[in-house]
């Protein structure tokens, strides 16, 4: 008989941030060693299970996708997905999970709303609290996506460092996009030379800081642009009219975003891992990225860094980099030689044997 692995599909019906990205990556890259025959699809049967309205859909060739439930969101997730699931083993993948299944495993992205609780309405801060609390204490294992976020769960979260695996994410499903329509390239062309930004608006992503950077300069003949959509579960930034807003982009628009940039900045105060700089990266584009967190690990010294804290230590980066394009090409082979150590073939048998550890 098949061991049943279930994976929660909740990702499918939310918006796509770091977290949703890695979930969707880790599951089309799980479907991928079944077809390669790296995981037995005789002896280990995958359920992709959902409830609600697919925001994301996803086309797998193996693992197999079924919408059940009545409820939807946390109700679904919490009230009837340990119900669906009780003869398997659950991933989740998206930093919170079920209360009431012991035999699950939990990818928990970071430990933002205990470091940064003003970044969360209270509401959210205090869901993460009790749901942190628990998921430590009954899932069989937490996987996390650094050394750095590790570090921060067992100091902030109190989780047991032996119970807390790291598994990295990776940039290249970037690749895979083909380019977007005539029209969005031809809004772009108008726009070059650029320096980007992308990510979601929380405060977290410290875009107050980089607007003043970018006033405070000569920024030449280059323009700001910052994709990226709003989160309804973060204090989100007010924007500058200094800068170039595209709202949410497409992969494919992100793709050719990121391959026609002449510098990619992320000033973000904190990340568990940090996806954008190595999707630029492995567009070639070069990249500023903040000191802090998870980043250096990352990132290693493959870009320059700036302090998020000192708009001054921006601006003098930038500055610096957009008047150095032998700089610049140095960071773009640098970049490629980083995003290549990571990819989510390994990442998704890193989690596979994890599961298999409690599982055979």
């Amino acid at each position: 008989m098949s061991k049943i692995i279930y994976l929660n599909g909740r990702f499918l019906t939310q918006t796509i941030t770091g977290v949703q990205r890695t979930a969707y990556e880790l599951v089309i890259a799980l479907d991928e060693l079944i077809e390669l025959g790296i995981i037995d699809k005789n002896k280990y049967l995958l359920i992709l299970i959902y409830s609600g309205t697919l925001t994301n859909p996803i086309s797998l060739k193996h693992i197999k996708i079924i919408k059940k439930g009545v409820l939807k969101g946390n109700l679904w997730e919490q009230l009837e997905l340990p119900f669906y699931t009780a003869d398997g083993l659950l991933l989740s993948m998206c930093t919170v999970s079920t209360l009431f299944k012991i035999k699950q495993i939990v990818i928990i992205h970071d430990a933002s709303p205990a470091v940064n609780p003003s970044y969360f309405p209270f509401a959210i801060r205090v869901w993460y609290k009790l749901a942190f609390k628990v998921l430590g204490t009954i899932s069989r294992q937490i996987i996390t996506v650094s050394n750095f976020s590790k570090s921060e769960l067992v100091k902030c979260c109190g989780f047991n460092p032996h119970k807390v695996a790291v598994v990295y994410n990776a940039a290249n499903h970037i690749l895979q996009y083909k380019e977007p329509n005539e029209a969005f390239k031809q809004k772009i062309e108008a726009l070059k030379p650029y320096c980007l930004a992308v990510s979601s608006l929380g405060a977290n992503k410290n875009f107050k800081s980089l607007s003043r950077a970018v006033n405070s300069i000569n920024f030449k003949n280059y323009k700001m642009l910052i994709a990226g959509g709003v989160m309804p579960t973060l204090q989100n930034a007010i924007l500058d009219t200094s800068v170039n807003y595209l709202g949410y982009v497409s992969n494919e628009e992100l793709k050719y975003l990121y391959a026609h940039a002449s510098l990619f900045i992320f000033p973000s105060f904190y990340e568990g891992f940090g996806i954008p700089p190595l999707e630029a990266m492995i567009s070639g584009c070069p990249v500023l990225a903040s000191h802090t967190s998870a980043l250096p690990e990352v990132l290693g010294d493959a870009c320059k860094y700036c302090d998020p804290a000192n708009y001054q230590s921006i601006a003098s980066q930038i500055t610096l980099l957009i008047n150095n394009a032998d700089g610049l090409v140095h960071l773009k082979a640098k970049g490629y030689q980083q995003a290549a150590k990571y990819n989510w073939h390994t990442s998704a048998l890193q989690v596979f044997e994890i599961i298999k550890g409690f599982l055979d």
